[in-house]
C-alpha cells in the first residue's frame, strides 16, 4: 500500500481527525517521512500543518547540523517551523534520571509549549512499528504488566502517532522513491543505550526465529491494549467496599490505579504486599514514599499524608529469608532480622535498656509474615505458659509507657502472634531441633 494511504487509514482507524497537526522533526528518517506523508493528506484531509524541531544541545556540531537540516528542508517545503534549544546536561539535576529520559522530558516540555500557539492542534511524533517493538521488549526485560506490554499508544492526549503501523523499510523506500535525504544521529548506532542495543543485538535474533516479529508485536500490543482498556472500563464500576471480594488480577489493578491517581509508583513486589492486605482485609499502613501511606482497613485502601495517619495502622510485609533492618521513623526504631545456624532455641527472655531479642525457628513459620503495632486483644502464648497472655496484662506489668504501648511491635503469620517486642517468642516458634533460626532485635534509638 502507498505509505500515505496507510498512514491515513491509520488515522482514520484511530480517530486522528484534526485541524491542525505539528510534526516533530528531527531531521532523521522517520520524521522527514511523516512530514512529507502529511503534506500530501493534508489538503485532502483538511488540516492544516507546521512543525517543530528540538536542539538538545548534546551532540554539537552535529546537533547544529540537524537544525540546519531542518530548517532548509522547511523552507523548501513552505512548512512554518519552530526551534527549541534545550540544555539536557544542564537540567539532568532537576529532572532526574539518564540524558535520554531527560531529553525527552524537555522535548516534550517544548511540544506542549508549541501547542498552545494553535488551538485543537495535535503534535505528530514519528513513531513506528519497530519503535512500539522495541518498547515492548524494554519494558519487558525492566519488568512490566499489561500497561507496558501496550507499547506505545496511537493517540496519548494531544500526541498522536500516525506511523506507528509502519515499519523502518517502508519508510527508508518510501524516502528513496522521492529522493529525499535526512540525517543520522551518530548515537543511534552506538550500542551504549539500552534501547539501541535490544535493536542492534536482541531484534535481529528475534528476526531470525520469526521473521514477521515485528507485525507480531504489534498485533500483541493492540490485543494486550484492548484488554487494558477493559479492565479500566471494569473497573470505573468497582468500589472500594468490594475489593477483596474482586479476582486478584482486578484487584491488584485497582490498587495500582489507586496509587497513580496519587503519583506514586511502587514495585511489583509492593504491589503484591497491599493486595494481600486488602485480600486478608487487615488493618495496615505502609509507607509509600515520604509522609504519602497507604492504609487498609478492613479491606478498604486509601492513600493518605502521615499527618492523617495514626501510629498504630502500621503494617509491613517483610522476608524473613533477608537478613537486614527495617527502620520506623515514626517511632524511631530500627528492628534487625538476623539469620542463626545451629542455635539452641531454648532461651530466656532479656529487656534490656534499648534491646529486646529472641529467636524464631524459621520451620514453624506459617504463610506471610507481617510487622505490625500491638492492637487491642492481642494474645500471645510465651513458652512455658500453657495459656495465651493478655500483651495489654503483660504491658502492666512491665509498667510501659502510653507511647511505648502505642508503639510496641508484633510479629504474626497465618497462624497468628508469634513475636512479640517486649515479649519475645511465642510457644509455637520457640521449640525446635536445630537448623535455622531468626534473631530479632529491635533497638530503640
Amino acid at each position: 500500500m502507498y505509505l500515505p494511504l496507510k498512514i491515513e487509514k491509520t488515522m482514520n482507524d484511530h480517530a486522528m481527525q484534526v485541524t491542525h497537526i505539528i510534526a516533530a522533526l528531527s531531521g532523521g528518517a522517520d520524521s522527514v517521512c511523516l512530514l512529507l506523508c502529511l503534506m500530501e493528506l493534508s489538503v485532502k484531509n483538511g488540516f492544516s500543518l507546521s512543525a517543530v524541531h528540538v536542539n538538545h544541545l548534546l551532540r554539537g556540531e552535529e546537533s547544529d547540523r540537524d537544525e540546519d537540516f531542518c530548517r532548509r528542508l522547511c523552507e523548501r517545503l513552505g512548512v512554518t517551523l519552530s526551534v527549541f534549544h534545550v540544555d539536557v546536561r544542564a537540567q539532568m539535576r532537576s529532572y532526574g534520571g539518564s540524558v535520554e529520559e531527560t531529553a525527552r522530558r524537555l522535548r516534550y516540555d517544548c511540544f506542549y509549549k508549541e501547542l498552545e500557539k494553535f488551538p485543537r492542534s495535535f503534535i505528530a511524533t514519528a513513531h513506528n512499528i519497530c519503535d512500539n517493538s522495541e518498547t515492548i521488549l524494554f519494558n519487558l526485560a525492566r519488568g512490566t504488566g499489561l500497561k507496558g506490554i501496550c507499547g506505545i499508544p496511537y493517540v496519548r492526549g494531544q500526541i498522536i502517532r500516525p506511523l506507528l503501523d509502519c515499519s523502518r523499510s517502508e519508510i527508508e523506500d518510501y524516502l528513496n522513491e522521492k529522493g529525499q535525504d535526512f540525517v543520522t544521529d551518530s548515537t543511534n548506532l552506538s550500542d551504549d543505550c539500552s534501547r539501541n542495543r535490544i535493536r542492534h543485538c536482541v531484534i535481529p535474533e528475534l528476526m531470525k526465529i520469526n521473521s514477521g516479529f515485528f507485525t507480531a508485536a504489534s498485533r500483541l500490543s493492540k490485543i494486550t491494549a484492548e484488554t487494558e482498556d477493559f479492565f479500566l472500563k471494569f473497573l470505573e464500576n468497582v468500589s472500594n467496599e468490594n475489593l477483596p471480594d474482586l479476582h486478584p488480577a482486578l484487584r491488584k489493578r485497582y490498587i495500582g490505579t489507586i496509587l497513580s491517581e496519587n503519583n506514586v509508583e511502587c514495585s511489583y513486589e509492593r504491589l503484591c504486599e497491599l493486595d494481600e492486605l486488602v485480600a486478608q482485609r487487615k488493618n495496615a499502613r505502609v509507607n509509600l514514599s515520604g509522609d504519602l501511606f497507604a492504609v487498609v482497613k478492613a479491606g478498604l485502601l486509601t492513600v493518605e499524608k502521615s499527618d492523617n495517619v495514626k501510629k498504630n495502622e502500621i503494617c509491613i510485609k517483610i522476608d524473613l529469608f533477608k537478613e537486614g533492618e527495617i527502620y520506623l521513623p515514626e517511632f524511631d526504631k530500627i528492628v534487625k532480622i538476623k539469620r542463626i545456624i545451629n542455635e539452641n532455641s531454648d532461651m530466656t527472655l532479656n529487656v534490656l535498656e534499648n534491646l529486646t531479642y529472641s529467636l524464631v525457628n524459621y520451620g514453624k513459620i506459617q504463610g506471610g509474615v507481617f510487622l505490625r503495632c500491638k492492637r487491642d486483644g492481642d494474645t500471645v502464648m510465651f513458652k512455658g505458659r500453657g495459656f495465651h497472655t493478655k500483651l495489654k496484662k503483660l504491658y502492666n506489668e512491665l509498667k510501659l509507657s502510653h507511647e511505648e504501648r502505642l508503639s510496641a511491635l508484633v510479629m504474626e503469620d497465618s497462624e497468628g502472634i508469634f513475636w512479640s517486642e517486649y515479649g519475645g517468642s511465642s510457644d509455637r516458634v520457640s521449640d525446635g531441633d536445630g537448623g535455622s533460626f531468626m534473631g530479632i532485635t529491635v533497638i530503640r534509638r
